[in-house]
């Protein structure tokens, strides 16, 4: 099996790499093989509405890096998106991440696949309920089996390490991919 970890943080160590980090080795104790891409690291345009995903090879005819991002989250069996939640969404690059997936919709690719959050929020959970029902009916829409969400009550650099129950709720969540 593989898996794709989006992460769609600025921070390149901040509190959903940390989350990441420990799906990352629970997942790969499976015998799972993880990639994980920052988003910050890829120019992704936003979606312009023209549909021409709608017809002919039922691709994004963008010229940017999300390319690079299909064929990842294409290949992977299992994908896991981790946001840091900024006013109640997702940050601005997972969110045209997501636009993005328009194509998916017409042509199937994503149908079967296994789909988890990973939401640090300066509140906590209080502050994901629109994060997560947006995710679910997106996974829900492409035909992803979701399995579930981790938050936490995370604001500062570091904070992630001082929750003790964030890795049992981690690890959990990484029991649910092979089950």
């Amino acid at each position: 099996m593989k898996a794709e970890i989006l992460i769609g943080s600025p921070r390149k160590n901040g509190n959903t790499a940390a989350m990441a980090k420990i799906l990352t080795d629970e997942l790969m104790s499976k015998k799972i093989d993880v990639n994980i891409s920052s988003l910050y690291d890829y120019d992704i345009k936003p979606c312009t509405d023209c549909r021409s995903c709608k017809s002919g090879d039922l691709t994004c005819v963008l010229k940017d890096d999300y390319s690079l991002l299909c064929r990842r989250i294409e290949d992977a069996d299992i994908l896991v998106i981790g946001t840091p939640i900024y006013w109640y969404g997702p940050t601005a690059k997972t969110k045209l991440l997501i636009d993005r997936f328009r194509p998916y919709f017409t042509s199937k690719k994503l149908e079967g696949k296994k789909a988890a959050l990973l939401l640090p929020a300066g509140d906590g959970a209080v502050d994901c309920d629109l994060t997560i029902e947006m995710f679910r009916r997106v996974f829900e829409t492409l035909g992803i089996e979701y399995l579930g969400v981790v938050t936490s009550k995370l604001y500062n650099i570091g904070d992630a390490e001082k929750d003790s129950n964030l890795k049992s709720s981690i690890t959990e969540l990484g029991h649910c991919f092979i089950s």
